[in-house]
């Protein structure tokens, strides 16, 4: 937490320091004019503190170093990740111009995502993944806030150590939280990240390059993303992703993601939610038969 607290004003650090020693929190919630919000798991508390919106601009200046254009990119693009892997996600005026996002200003609301590594969270599911040599295919599913990241990062660093060389797509520098060249966080001693770079370009480039036994990154979804797998399935590479949805029939709903899981390119397909907290295995499917018995 401590690199999420230095961006805060100091007496809304003062109240979420009231809690922190309690429970982990997931989510710092910071909506202008509006009681500031921390999240548990399922659970909530709104807090005292009520921002305005020089506090929103405040912490952007910190985090950008007081250079709010070093990070207009990622404003334009909804979010921003700082060291240590958090995720901090804004709202506000969008101004678009020939059709792209030129700007995001008057921001008036935040939403920090704590980033939680934690070793051994993949441990239900590492044996079933990983059969002998193999590594299958795998697809782990779940609504958003349900710890599949921090299961892939797990999962990542056990296949790592274990002895394959894993290439890791980190469009949003939350598995790895690279700083300067080095990952915060542990991905494991055999695996290679390739960080902001959009997935579909990253799992071409590290294809060619890199000569991977896998190929892990997060929450794919289109069109681009689904063509670059099929393309790196035909050199024998292992696949790990996720993405998002809630249960069978959310993916049923995705024509693109069923032709994928009928023509057999995930062997492993594992749903979580947090129903009795983070990371709450729902399902484990094997394969396309049991996904299409499923309802």
């Amino acid at each position: 937490m401590e690199e999420i607290l230095k961006y805060l004003p100091r007496k809304l650090i003062e109240e979420i320091n009231m809690y922190i020693g309690n429970a982990n929190i997931n989510e710092i919630r910071i909506r202008v004019k509006s009681n500031v919000i921390l999240r548990f798991g399922q659970r909530e508390i709104s807090i005292n503190y009520i921002p305005l919106k020089e506090d929103i601009l405040n912490i952007l200046l910190a985090v950008s170093r007081n250079s709010i254009y070093s990070i207009q990119n990622d404003i334009n693009n909804g979010f921003l990740t700082i060291k240590g892997g958090h995720r901090v996600g804004v709202t506000g005026e969008v101004i678009i111009e020939n059709g792209n996002i030129k700007n995001i200003k008057n921001i008036s609301s935040m939403n920090i995502r704590v980033a939680r590594e934690i070793n051994g969270a993949a441990n239900k599911i590492i044996n079933i993944v990983v059969n002998g040599s193999r590594v299958k295919n795998t697809l782990i599913i779940s609504p958003p806030g349900c710890g599949k990241t921090t299961i892939l990062r797990d999962l990542i660093r056990q296949i790592s150590n274990i002895g394959r060389n894993v290439s890791l797509i980190d469009e949003r520098g939350e598995i790895a939280s690279m700083y300067e060249g080095a990952p915060m966080l542990d991905v494991g001693k055999r695996t290679d990240v390739m960080s902001f770079c959009p997935k579909h370009m990253g799992i071409n480039l590290v294809t060619r390059s890199m000569g991977p036994e896998v190929i892990a990154t997060d929450e794919i979804g289109s069109n681009k993303d689904i063509e670059s797998i099929k393309e790196a399935v035909l050199t024998g590479v292992s696949l790990l992703f996720t993405m998002h949805g809630r249960d069978v029939n959310d993916i049923k709903k995705n024509k693109e993601m069923m032709e994928m899981i009928d023509n057999g390119y995930f062997e492993v397909i594992i749903f979580l939610s947090n129903r009795n907290g983070v990371g709450t295995i729902e399902k484990i499917l094997k394969g396309r038969e049991d996904i299409n018995v499923c309802s």
